[in-house]
């Protein structure tokens, strides 16, 4: 059985929900005119840092691929491998610098369409920046699945003829690591570019603002705030979403790598394809979980979340057991290993927010506290 097909359709589903997504946030109100003249110089100034800072990282890139490529030729004894590691790893410099070019973009316009539906009620505020952030989401593991099949189609993935452990499916998980390095390079300098300017930009706005200019706090007025503004978004959106894609993809190829042991014992691909397969069921699953935010009014922004949490966790772990039984052959432990990470993770939204929401008792008692200082 061919499991490919779900996993290229569930990339294609996600970038049209994202496609979906970003028509609807940039159809919505923009607010007044000096809400639109003050996001206009930060979307300006976003896109001048960015276009400077990808073109560093493009050139960089570059350089990188030819000496990991050269290194791994020679190291390797084959300059196949080595420039297959290089057309990997600037695949995935590409992906990971679009997801985080697009997923900026939106956060940018997301940013005054936001402020304008708060203006309106509560409920239109979250549907807006939840819908804002979550086209880089999708964007980002979109393009991660949809790259690594494409290079595991274009290095011969598909390739079954002679031995398993000889074949296809059995080199390939490991010529795709360079897809892996690829998004980690462009993760690390956009992370680091964008950390240090917001940062700078920030401790400059306090200090020439408030402390020498009497400027109350983040007002536009000051251009430190602006440049702030602007490395939240830089470093925030694109930074973060380059991280992400990283760490999917980097995911991804390693448990493929894992699954290739599996498949050379039992000829069977679906070991392989696994780790995409659960991906993809992730993908619709966060669709429902978007969807179900969107509904009914909102009174407390936190449980409407929570609802969405909950909504796709459900859905995840029916796709995860339902996986598991169609391609693993009922093995129930790994089933098991995906319910306990799912259940882990909406653990830990519940522990954020006892330690940093208001309702509960350390933030009581840090407030508390800082009135006798």
């Amino acid at each position: 059985m061919q499991f490919w097909p779900v996993v290229l359709l569930a990339g294609l589903i996600a970038i049209g929900f994202a496609i979906w997504l970003a028509r609807d946030v940039l159809g919505r109100d923009r607010g007044t005119k000096a809400m639109q003249e003050v996001a206009a110089l930060i979307f300006e100034g976003a896109m001048a840092f960015l276009n400077r800072q990808y073109r560093t990282i493009a050139m960089l890139a570059v350089v990188a691929a030819i000496i990991i490529g050269l290194l791994i030729g020679v190291l390797a004894g084959s300059p196949e491998q080595g420039i297959k590691t290089a057309v990997g790893f600037l695949v995935g410099a590409f992906c990971s610098g679009l997801a985080g070019f697009i997923g900026m973009y939106i956060a940018v316009q997301a940013n005054l369409r936001t402020a304008a539906a708060a203006q309106r009620s509560l409920r239109d505020a979250i549907v807006v920046s939840l819908r804002g952030g979550a086209v880089s989401g999708f964007l980002v593991v979109a393009l991660s699945l949809l790259g690594v099949l494409g290079i595991y189609t274009a290095f011969g993935g598909f390739n079954l003829t002679g031995d398993p452990a000889t074949s296809g499916p059995a080199l390939v998980p490991f010529q795709i690591v360079g897809f892996g390095f690829g998004a980690s390079f462009v993760a690390l300098f956009a992370q680091l570019g964008g950390g240090i300017y917001t940062k700078a930009a920030d401790v400059g706005a306090d200090l020439v603002g408030k402390v020498e200019a009497g400027i109350p706090e983040d007002d536009p007025r000051n251009a430190a705030v602006i440049a702030d503004l602007v490395g939240d978004n830089v470093g925030d959106c694109a930074g973060r979403g380059a991280d992400l894609f990283e760490s999917t993809a980097a995911e991804n190829i390693g448990a493929m790598i894992l699954g290739v042991a599996l498949y050379v014992v039992t000829n069977n691909t679906a070991w392989v394809f696994f780790p995409l397969v659960v991906r993809s069921v992730g993908i619709i699953a966060s669709i429902v979980g978007i969807m179900a935010v969107s509904v009914g009014d909102v009174t407390d922004p936190q449980r409407k979340l929570d609802q969405g949490y909950w909504a796709m966790t459900v859905v995840a772990a029916i796709g995860i057991i339902g996986t598991v039984m169609i391609m693993l052959q009922g093995n129930y432990w790994f089933a098991l290993s995906g319910l306990v990470g799912l259940l882990t993770s909406v653990a830990f939204v519940y522990i954020t927010q006892y330690y940093t929401a208001g309702g509960w008792r350390p933030v009581q008692e840090l407030a508390r506290a800082s009135r006798t200082g």
